[in-house]
């Protein structure tokens, strides 16, 4: 049986991460943002109702929900 290499998706894994937690960062520190999609900027939506705070542009393409601590 051979054996399976998950190398590489272990890589492009572990560079998505650092990618948007780069990007939560700048946006928590004030700085501008651009969507990949739409190129809008993105801005930080403060914690909800439910509890529930994210990053997004205004159109949505771009998502991002965060755990808050109360």
């Amino acid at each position: 049986m051979s054996k399976l290499d998950f190398s590489l998706v272990s890589k492009e894994t572990s560079d998505s991460f650092h990618k948007q937690k780069n990007l939560i960062k700048k946006v928590l520190a004030g700085k501008s943002v651009a969507c990949e999609v739409c190129k809008q900027p993105l801005f930080l939506v403060p914690k909800n109702k439910e509890g529930q705070a994210y990053i997004q542009c205004k159109k949505a393409c771009t998502h991002i929900e965060l755990e808050v601590e109360n």
